[in-house]
């Protein structure tokens, strides 16, 4: 009575955590397929009830038509080997026709007196399918903008160049870069930047031939890939710059954001390649990119396609950047001074001009080095070496009678001028080298004006309370307005070449430069003309007014400027 009582309770017990298993799926079948056993589980993952399935065949509930057969001899074979299959991941149905995938494991159980009952264990594996394909959506396209992305890109491109069967045919690869995201980015917020990106995705998808042609590639970069179907270079290249110059006047369209129009713009690079065709498309997307970097170097055109050529000036470019990176540690780099003068030839200070000599490069114009360090960031550690050594000179020449009352004027880049740590860095040099900041005064081109007038004036002023002078150099030749300068906390004017070597022609040179004296003495500012080299240069700039003259006339740039201060 006890052991009957026992096999009740053990019995109970079991049903019970068979019932209560909520995730997986526990059946039980006789050697017919017939059901005995259904718990709730199977309920929700089949749909049906446990008084709809009891009675009913695992075949007609839940093993689709086309695996009837080898279900049945699987289940045979466990009957009669009283022992259960290997588990597996099987696509089985649903109530309502749709397909459950599961992990099915089965075992056989036979006890004395008893008929054998085969119970399968299903675990739903449709959440992890959902989470599998969301992994695989991640590994593939970009979250954002549900473009491809750059892994999925490589894979196409390299399919089609292995597979083309086009025979010897042409395609492109052109890199998309949105000019002015930034400045969205930074005073919209970055909600309105991911908005920007998704326009700018479903502008691209338009102008795509297919879905699989066109990438994402990272914040502000788009790839879009021409297949092998040009039968020659020049036919692909032709459909490439059609398409580029499609692909501008697109993204040049307003976008609004927070109720204002916003205009962005492109530049394009653009690689062409035969296909079949061995090349990584690594390789590929590092040619586009180097055209990318050309068409945003360019002032003339925003698209520009891949040569060799334009590889090797890449190539140097990286050179002369990691060259530039040691010059200050390697002692390459020189200040050579040439002399500003007022109208009696007498000189009244220096202009500090930037040498590098570098033992394999050569003697490396600043016109060619002072771009590669403004981009890679270096010409910060640079402009801090040009201050210090200043200064220094500037604390040499104050011991001395004959040169205490000497300034020098030192170029500050754009990049420098726009940090925020920028008069600190200057503040600091000041104070370690001990030189006299009367007699410094930083020369800013008008590009620096270009954007954020606010925080250029801040700046300027700043500096003007450390006791620093300013000039505004190349006036005229960019972006400065009446309305922008009369803002601008300046001492100098500085008149550019440009107008200069035109005085001696009957042109609009001389209108210009009359004007330019004019309105820097109106303003109180002093005036200075760069680029003088011949005596009616001189003679007609000071009728005109000017006061100070910069030019080989008085002098080159030299790195022995005791010459010139022995000569006074």
């Amino acid at each position: 009575m006890t052991n009957n009582r026992d096999k009740q309770t053990s019995e109970a017990r079991f049903h019970k955590l068979f019932n209560d298993t909520q995730s997986m799926s526990i059946q039980g079948y006789r050697v017919d397929g017939s059901v005995v056993y259904w718990n709730a589980a199977s309920e929700k993952i089949y749909g049906y009830s446990s008084k709809e399935a009891l009675g009913q065949t695992l075949y007609d509930l839940i093993i689709p038509q086309d695996m009837r057969e080898e279900v049945k001899q699987a289940v045979a074979w466990m009957f009669d080997n009283e022992e259960g299959v290997p588990p597996a991941r099987l696509n089985l149905k649903h109530k309502d026709g749709s397909t459950v995938p599961v992990y099915s494991s089965h075992t056989v159980v036979s006890l004395p007196n008893d008929e054998p009952i085969m119970f399968c264990m299903d675990a739903d594996m449709r959440e992890l399918e959902v989470a599998e394909a969301e992994v695989q959506r991640l590994s593939f396209y970009d979250s954002l903008t549900g473009l491809p992305n750059r892994r999925l890109l490589l894979e196409r491109i390299t399919s089609v160049m292995r597979n083309s069967n086009s025979g010897c045919s042409s395609a492109a690869l052109l890199i998309v870069d949105l000019d002015k995201f930034h400045t969205i980015n930074e005073s919209l917020g970055y909600s309105n930047g991911d908005k920007a990106l998704v326009n700018c995705a479903e502008l691209l998808r338009c102008l795509s031939s297919s879905p699989d042609d066109i990438a994402r590639l990272g914040k502000d970069e788009f790839a879009l890939f021409l297949p092998c179907t040009a039968p020659s270079f020049d036919v692909a290249a032709a459909e490439a710059e059609q398409l580029a110059e499609k692909v501008i006047q697109k993204l040049e369209i307003p976008v609004f954001l927070e109720g204002k129009a916003h205009q962005l713009g492109a530049c394009i690079g653009i690689t062409l390649f035969h296909c079949p065709n061995e090349a990584s498309a690594d390789e590929l997307i590092r040619q586009a990119d180097i055209a990318l970097k050309m068409a945003k170097s360019s002032n003339t055109a925003n698209i520009s396609f891949f040569d060799q050529q334009m590889e090797q000036a890449v190539k140097k470019r990286m050179e002369t950047s990691q060259a530039l990176n040691q010059a200050i540690e390697r002692d390459q780099l020189t200040l050579a001074f040439q002399p500003q003068v007022d109208a009696r030839h007498e000189i009244i200070g220096f202009e500090a001009l930037l040498r590098w000599s570098h033992p394999d490069l050569g003697t490396v114009s600043p016109n060619d080095f002072i771009p590669i360090a403004e981009a890679t960031g270096s010409i910060i550690n640079i402009g801090d070496w040009v201050l210090e050594e200043s200064c220094k000179k500037l604390v040499r020449w104050g011991k001395q009678k004959s040169s205490e009352r000497l300034q020098i004027s030192i170029n500050v880049s754009s990049v420098q001028f726009r940090r925020t740590d920028f008069i600190r860095r200057v503040q600091d040099i000041l104070e370690k080298t001990g030189a006299n900041p009367k007699r410094l005064r930083f020369e800013l081109t008008e590009s620096i004006i270009a954007e954020d007038i606010d925080f250029i004036v801040e700046q300027m002023e700043k500096l003007q309370e450390l006791g620093v002078t300013l000039s505004l150099d190349d006036f005229g030749t960019g972006y400065a307005s009446l309305a922008y300068l009369t803002r601008l906390p300046l001492d100098e004017l500085k008149v550019d070449r440009v107008f200069v070597s035109d005085l001696d022609a009957k042109n609009k040179g001389v209108l210009l430069t009359e004007t330019i004296i004019s309105l820097g003495r109106s303003m109180n500012l002093s005036v200075i003309a760069e680029g003088v080299e011949t005596e009616q240069q001189f003679k007609r700039l000071q009728d005109m007014g000017c006061q100070y003259f910069q030019g080989y006339l008085f002098g080159k740039p030299t790195t022995d400027v005791e010459s010139y201060l022995s000569s006074e």
